[in-house]
């Protein structure tokens, strides 16, 4: 489900199977998932939410009728364990689950669903995302405000766990629609106490795997495991610190071990070992966006003279790490409609020559006489990068000078859809895969950003597809919808579809939603263990007992936690042959999340455990202990191996990325991995 007007998220992951260590002491501390949403969520509001990173916390918080599976999209039940359709397809009804708590006790009920469904339909709360909820028998007019009675509305609880939903017309994404956050049960009593101030973590109660216990705004989310979830026992991972950094210092802090998946910046895939690197399409585009109400803009022969300046296989191959699809079209692959531009003629194409004559036409031959242009984006090395690129595109072909103009995701958000900005980027990922979602939800929830722009041709193609059962003939009328869009008026521009690069570490168990989704509750840390030592030192075993680490007295000044975690190892080559036991050992603050190392001058003991049957080829008594120094393996110079009592024993003055490599009489042997 989670989409809409996207930021690029990227996760990160850090500490497992926690012990503390203080003066006597030793507490038990939560299994921790740390997260990075890059920026602060404008609303945890289910029903004002519009974008992803509101999004991607909320979806941890409620739970619907319905949800989407992360990985398939299929429709998979929640809070509904079952629902029948009348045979004409208007009349749903939900058997929903009966021990389905809120987190201050509440029983979740059917009633709570349609009250979460008419407070996102109630004008006065100005939820800018309520008309997927149209498809509800008169949910547009109680939207509107020309229906003022909630029961004529198409949604009623028949008791407390059966629920009876009246569309206007049939339609085959219903389900999926009844799966958005906008359609989540929520709780009146505590909305009607609160107001406004009902999702400050003082008041906010939820019935998802999760619960909010901290919100440092432009800082940090923490969510806790909810022990009242009715699936409780599936969810492992106890607690999420959603951190609000740009993407440059999460990809640092994954470099340094900080962090334990990420997005992989353009370019920098060659900075981790590449079982590290996990390559995902999703149903998400990248497009900029024309406010007709904005001169020059309100003139479509110039928009189309921008389109046809723009050279998409450039800017991939170029900026965007060329694993991405150029788009023409608006709707992605894999979701139903979907129209190849290159194949089917539809869109327009990069084409200097044409776009140059489309230009002359408009009035501005060799662009003389255009206003001042500006380019707006949310913050962000990436988006910047793109937008440079598509300026001194349109130069080189137009003669056209832009001006590059950023802001904060929350207020770009808020600004964008004022219509001021005369070209804007945005991002649109899948909510229910059909083109639906992007041909109406999405210019729907940013028609203010084009500038009021409305086609009565377009709105009647859409509406048409909306209601046809005939998927042949709702797919042609789409088809023609995307022509007008991208081409006869060509008010939008996408780029291209987008693939995301992960690097996830190998501990870590994890989906990849085809819309950027994340549902934590079904991710897993495994095989990494970690303590907090303070400086009286500690010790931290691995979490299968072979590998140790002692922290001695006087070897740090400060509380950090320090974490093993297996690792992968590039070949080491040579002589040299791994006997599978590889790793990485960081310690970061426990205060401020920054590395850590040991004091000059001081050692801390790293023993590990080998067996007779790990040696394979090599040469026991020339097991040692290598670190990586970032390009090679290094002998650590302390490093004792005991044949006796299958040990190697260290006195490292760092932390590090560890492997025990011996010699070998054979030039090459097959590394060999441990537990993978």
């Amino acid at each position: 489900m989670r989409t809409k007007l996207y930021v690029t998220i990227i996760i990160v992951v850090s500490l497992a199977l926690v012990g503390i260590w203080g003066t006597n002491a030793q507490d038990s501390q939560p299994l921790t998932l740390n997260i990075n949403i890059e920026a602060d969520p404008p609303t945890l509001d289910p029903a004002l939410a519009t974008d992803t990173t509101s999004l991607n916390v909320i979806e941890q918080l409620f739970i619907g009728l319905v949800d989407l599976d992360d990985d398939t999209a299929e429709i998979r039940p929640e809070l509904a364990t079952s629902w029948t359709v009348s045979t004409d397809g208007t009349i749903y009804t939900f058997n929903l689950r009966n021990d389905v708590y809120w987190t201050d006790g509440h029983r979740v009920t059917a009633g709570d669903v349609r009250y979460g469904i008419l407070r996102t339909l109630n004008p006065a709360i100005h939820s800018s995302y309520a008309f997927p909820l149209f498809i509800i028998k008169n949910a547009d007019g109680y939207h509107s405000g020309s229906i003022t009675d909630p029961n004529q509305v198409g949604v009623t609880a028949l008791d407390d766990t059966h629920l009876r939903i009246t569309l206007e017309y049939p339609a085959s994404y219903a389900l999926s629609i009844l799966s958005m956050w906008i359609a989540r049960p929520m709780p009146q009593w505590v909305i009607d106490a609160w107001g406004n101030a009902w999702t400050n973590p003082a008041h906010i109660v939820t019935n998802g795997p999760y619960r909010l216990t901290e919100w440092v705004h432009n800082d940090h989310i923490i969510l806790e495991k909810n022990p009242t979830y009715y699936d409780a026992t599936n969810v492992q991972i106890e607690r999420i610190k959603m951190w609000m950094e740009d993407e440059s210092t999460a990809w640092t802090m994954y470099l340094n071990g900080q962090l334990d998946t990420a997005i992989i910046l353009t370019g920098h895939a060659n900075e981790v070992f590449p079982q590290e690197v996990h390559i995902q399409p999703s149903a998400c585009n990248y497009f900029y966006g024309f406010s007709i109400s904005q001169p020059p803009f309100n003139n479509p022969l110039v928009r189309k003279a921008f389109a046809a300046a723009t050279d998409r296989e450039g800017l991939i191959q170029n900026i965007t790490g060329g694993i991405q699809q150029p788009a023409l079209t608006f709707t992605p692959p894999g979701v139903f409609g979907y129209i190849n531009g290159y194949v089917e003629g539809v869109g327009i194409p990069y084409n200097p020559t044409q776009a140059r004559q489309w230009l002359a036409q408009a009035g501005y031959p060799n662009g003389q006489g255009l206003p001042p242009i500006t380019l707006w984006f949310n913050t962000s090395t990436g988006h910047q990068a793109i937008a440079e690129y598509l300026r001194n595109n349109w130069y080189t072909t137009l003669g056209v000078n832009v001006t590059l103009k950023s802001m904060d995701w929350k207020s770009y958000i808020s600004e964008i859809l004022k219509g001021q900005f005369q070209i804007w980027r945005l991002g649109w990922c899948q909510d229910y895969p059909d083109a639906n979602n992007f041909l109406v939800d999405a210019i729907n929830n940013n028609r203010g950003a084009f500038g009021g722009w409305n086609n009565p041709v377009y709105e009647n193609l859409v509406t048409q597809a909306a209601r046809e059962q005939n998927p042949d003939t709702r797919k042609a009328l789409y088809k023609q919808a995307e022509e007008i869009l991208v081409e006869t008026d060509a008010v939008m521009l996408p780029l291209y579809y987008q693939t995301s690069i992960l690097a996830v570490k190998p501990y870590l168990e994890r989906t990849y939603g085809t819309s950027g989704n994340i549902d934590i509750a079904t991710w897993r840390i495994t095989r990494s263990s970690s303590t907090a030592s303070h400086a009286d030192g500690g010790t931290l075993t691995s979490y299968n007992n072979d590998t140790t680490i002692q922290i001695p007295p006087g070897a740090i000044t400060d509380t950090v936690v320090l974490t093993y975690t297996p690792a992968y190892i590039m070949p080491p080559g040579g002589n040299l042959t791994s006997i599978g036991h590889e790793f990485d050992v960081t310690a970061v603050y426990s205060s401020t999340n920054q590395l850590a190392n040991i004091v000059p001058g001081q050692t801390y003991t790293l023993t590990v455990q080998y067996t007779d049957a790990e040696k394979g080829a090599a040469i026991e008594n020339t097991l040692a202990l290598y670190y990586w120094d970032g390009s090679q393996w290094v002998k650590e110079p302390s490093s004792v191996v005991d044949i006796v009592a299958n040990t190697i024993t260290a006195h490292p003055d760092h932390f590090s990325k560890w492997a025990v490599l011996g010699e070998t009489r054979r030039v090459y042997l097959p590394l060999i991995l441990k537990n993978r």
